[in-house]
This record gives C-alpha cells, structure tokens and sequence, in this order.
C-alpha cells in the first residue's frame, strides 16, 4: 500500500522523529549520522510501498493509500492523521 507521510526539512520522514518530544520540546532524528535536532514537517506525500507474493518473489508498488492514522501499516509507525493528511487521502479517494 502507499503511505501518506511528512518529510523533515533533514528530508527523513516523520517517523525517523522521536515520537514524544524531549523536555524542551524537540524532536530530533532518530537516523544515525543525520544532526537534525527538532523535526520542521513538510507538507505530506504520497509515498510508495512495495509487496510481493512470496519471499523470492519481485516486489511490485502496491498504489492502495493506507487511511491516515493506521498504526504499523507498511512498518512506519502510526501514521498521522492530521488535517493535511485527511485532506489529502480524501483526494486521492475521489480521484480513484
């Protein structure tokens, strides 16, 4: 299925944040080696993810849009289910 996530200004996704802010209300990335100290989310996206039939089989896109809020879709987490990210969903639904 896709994913609807944020992008950092670090360019990692929302997910690679702490998912509780720290003391002071940051929420630095997770990736090793990135120095982003607090996460500065983008506008959300689409994002692909990738299935296959079995394990030795070659992994396709797979274009379904996980709703927003979903927890552990395609192993990112709880997705968000802000306004923006409804909005977008609800988008795509009415395209499709």
């Amino acid at each position: 299925m896709a994913a609807i996530v944020h992008r950092c200004a670090c360019t990692h996704l929302d997910s690679h944040h702490r998912e509780h802010p720290l003391t002071d209300d940051t929420r630095p990335c997770l990736a090793s080696g990135c120095d982003c100290a607090d996460a500065d989310l983008q506008a959300p996206e689409v994002i692909p993810t990738w299935h296959a039939a079995s394990p030795t089989a070659q992994a396709e896109p797979d274009p379904v849009v996980i709703e927003p809020g979903t927890v552990d879709g395609p192993g990112l987490g709880r997705l968000c289910d802000c306004a923006d990210c409804w909005n977008l969903y609800e988008a795509g639904s009415e395209a499709a």
